[in-house]
């Protein structure tokens, strides 16, 4: 019996000291990138700004939690003569951003147009702030780090007065970062 008694609490010891290493020596599940682990552990925020030849962007934003992201809250400015574009029809908004492959993809698109007058673009509320989407995280999108943020760019599209359709990528700058652990 004593013997029985002593195998018995040898292989509860054994399997404590088992399963005890295990649990202080456990391997971490996620894959080992640097920005997914800084996405998981703190709050990252990206203010970024643009000039192009017609167009300025300025305060769009990048805001990464742990469980989303939010893109957006932007405002464009147009340099060009205001007369040029009073009678326009159509513009487009799309902002993209480099994935983890070095490929661009849209994260926000926005498009207005009208078929019986104008959009009044320069009094349009929608380029004073273009909005903005929050997402949980779409696939790799934890392998994304600063770099590919820091490769954004907008590219407005629009027609003239005439009907003439005219385009142009904004690249956008880090201007501003916060990162709260």
């Amino acid at each position: 019996m004593k013997r029985t008694i002593i195998g018995l609490l040898s292989v509860i010891i054994a399997s404590n000291v088992v399963w005890g290493w295990l649990y202080f020596n456990k391997v971490d599940d996620q894959p080992n990138h640097v920005s997914s682990n800084i996405a998981n552990k703190a709050v990252q925020i990206y203010k970024l700004n643009g000039t192009g030849d017609l167009w300025d962007v300025s305060d769009y934003k990048i805001i990464i939690t742990p469980n989303q992201i939010q893109r957006g809250h932007a405002s464009l400015t147009f340099k060009g003569d205001p007369r040029s574009i009073a009678d326009s029809n159509y513009y487009k908004l799309d902002v993209q951003e480099k994935d983890p492959d070095g490929n661009y993809g849209k994260v926000i698109s926005h498009v207005a147009t009208s078929h019986d007058g104008s959009i009044t673009i320069l009094n349009n509320d929608n380029l004073k702030n273009i909005g903005y989407v929050t997402s949980d995280y779409a696939y790799d999108e934890l392998k994304k780090d600063r770099q590919n943020y820091a490769s954004t760019f907008l590219r407005v599209t629009w027609n003239d007065n005439d009907g003439k359709l005219h385009s142009e990528d904004i690249y956008l700058t880090i201007e501003n970062e916060i990162i709260l652990e």
